[in-house]
């Protein structure tokens, strides 16, 4: 583990000398929750609910404290390891990743986990002492305490492994620059992000919950606003062993990918 424990370190270090351009990126997040808080806002009017009253389940409060934790969320997983990848195979650097003496993707992971500490610290943080006053965001409710954490883990695992997914996609591909916005519009979508995914519609729901997206955001935020279990969302029990469950599909997945992408690999720079 000590070269990669080195490598989340060099990460986190390589990142701190460029900190201050997080500044405008809670700017940027701020923007997107009070966007869409201002049309939740004109939805709960539009209905006549009050302060108390429920859309599928969720207060306007709740509405908003899933927005906002789920944009903070995103602030500290979200990481550039699939356009990092891509970039180092056009350059043709890549070859100096094979002759490493580490495992190629566990060394992608850990730069991923050190990223995401910092992102934690000098992004996702300030940002909370800048959302969570201003947009009145609640405290973790019922289970949310403990339920939030693990599942947090479990979205940082599984969006790193559809990073790798789609970076080493580059072997086949050379250029995933359509893939990689392909892929980030469909995790803002399809994550729950933008719109809770039992809002979607009876079919589309039940579609959207079984898959990968869902456990990168929808049910950590639903976790945290207290609602797993509860109006028809599956519990902690199932959310845990679905996510378990994808997790280790992607790594399976990724390793199969790997082997067979090693044996066509075209260096197209150098």
């Amino acid at each position: 583990m000590t070269p990669y424990l080195w490598l989340i370190r060099l990460t986190f270090l390589k990142l701190m000398a460029y900190r201050m351009r997080y500044v405008t990126g809670i700017a940027t997040y701020g923007v997107f929750v009070g966007g869409q808080y201002a049309l939740w806002q004109a939805v709960y009017a539009a209905k006549h609910l009050g302060p108390d009253d429920r859309l599928d389940g969720l207060t306007l409060a709740q509405m908003t404290t899933y927005l906002a934790v789920g944009y903070i969320a995103r602030a500290a997983y979200f990481t550039n390891t699939d356009g990092e990848i891509a970039a180092r195979f056009q350059s043709g650097d890549v070859t100096l990743d094979l002759l490493k003496p580490v495992d190629f993707h566990a060394q992608w992971l850990a730069q991923a986990a050190g990223e995401t500490a910092f992102r934690v610290l000098f992004f996702a943080l300030p940002m909370s002492l800048v959302l969570v006053p201003l947009f009145g965001v609640q405290a973790p409710s019922g289970a949310g305490w403990w339920q939030f954490p693990p599942l947090f883990l479990l979205a940082f695992l599984i969006n790193a492994e559809l990073n790798l997914l789609a970076g080493t996609a580059s072997f086949f591909l050379e250029d995933i620059t359509g893939l990689m916005s392909l892929k980030r519009n469909l995790i803002m979508l399809l994550s729950g992000l933008m719109v809770p995914l039992h809002f979607l519609g009876e079919t589309l729901a039940a579609i959207t919950s079984v898959l990968p997206f869902a456990l990168i955001s929808y049910y950590p935020t639903m976790a945290y606003v207290g609602r797993l279990g509860t109006d028809g969302v599956p519990g902690i029990l199932h959310v845990a062993i679905l996510g378990l469950s994808w997790a280790l599909g992607l790594r399976l997945a990724n390793v199969m990918l790997w082997r067979y992408a090693q044996q066509r690999l075209e260096v197209q720079g150098g």
